[in-house]
């Protein structure tokens, strides 16, 4: 087993919590544009029923033509402000998520720093001892060239 200290296990934690996070957010971004299409295509539909009712004459106006219509209208309309409300709470998940990643990617380059900043303090000590190690070397070997 490699040995870890706390700080790259933390920094482990975060990027496996950032790899969720960003995969839910390609989820709902996914979800997002799904339900936006459904959207502009209900728009659609609106659009062609009510745009019918407005082309025909007086002559061919049948009440129950415009009767059936209006109920096709009024069902596409329901079935939108459903979208909708499913499309605010997509985004609102979106920005949760975006809000977390924001939060893991801070913590990670905390950690990060923390673990690089130990790293050069342990070189910075093995330097201090190979120095002092090869300074009681060439100490020793002058003591033995002056005898």
């Amino acid at each position: 087993m490699k040995n870890s200290t706390a700080w790259e296990i933390l920094a482990e934690r975060e990027t496996a919590a950032l790899g969720k996070l960003s995969q839910r957010k390609r989820s709902l971004s996914l979800e997002k544009a799904r339900l936006e299409k459904r959207i502009k295509d209900i728009d659609k539909y609106i659009l062609e029923y009510t745009s019918g009712i407005k082309e025909e004459t007086e002559f061919e106006k049948s009440m129950q033509k415009i009767n059936t219509n209006m109920k096709m209208v009024t069902q596409l309309a329901t079935g939108r402000k459903e979208l909708e409300k499913i499309h605010s709470e997509c985004q609102l998940a979106l920005e949760v998520v975006t809000s977390g990643i924001m939060r893991h990617q801070e913590e990670l380059l905390k950690y990060n720093k923390v673990r690089e900043n130990k790293r050069f303090q342990m070189e910075l000590k093995e330097k201090t001892i190979e120095n002092k190690e090869l300074d009681s070397l060439a100490l020793s070997g002058f003591i033995s060239s002056q005898r």
